[in-house]
């Protein structure tokens, strides 16, 4: 499995709660840059995850917009969102069938989930804003990934 994994850009920090904080014009920039880069990185993915949270469904809607190879199956996740359990989400990976997927979701999970597939120890990786991983899966399993590229905004 190749396992793409995208933080969502820059949000506004206040909104009536924390799911509803909506990307700001720097996010939306950043986003925009991080994909452009990784365009033939993510070529014809087969599924996308999404956090429900806003700033995430905003971040996919950019992504996408820029992403023409494909039509991957792009499922709302709740299990993705920043306080997600990483052994339940390595389960659904297991489970997904899927060879090249893509997760749009939050700190800290998204680092803590990045740490565990590939064998890190807790904390090395801040994922920052709009930061995309690419993790090569042989097989889904803690400690089996190996990081193949982390890219960043270049703004």
């Amino acid at each position: 499995m190749e396992l793409f994994l995208l933080r969502h850009g820059h949000a506004n920090a206040y909104a009536q709660s924390d799911a509803q904080r909506e990307l700001s014009d720097r996010g939306r920039e950043e986003v925009r840059s991080t994909i452009i880069a990784a365009q033939t990185a993510l070529a014809s993915l087969d599924a996308v995850w999404v956090s429900p949270y806003l700033r995430a469904q905003q971040t996919w809607h950019e992504a996408s917009a820029l992403l023409q190879d494909g039509n991957p199956v792009v499922t709302t996740d709740p299990t993705i969102a920043p306080d997600g359990q990483v052994a339940s989400v390595i389960t659904q990976l297991e489970r997904s069938g899927a060879s090249r997927l893509l997760l749009v979701t939050h700190q800290p999970f998204v680092g803590d989930l990045l740490e565990t597939l590939c064998g890190c120890e807790s904390g090395r990786y801040f994922m920052g804003t709009a930061n995309l991983a690419c993790i090569s899966l042989p097989l889904v399993a803690s400690g089996l990934g190996e990081l193949q590229s982390l890219k960043q905004p270049n703004l």
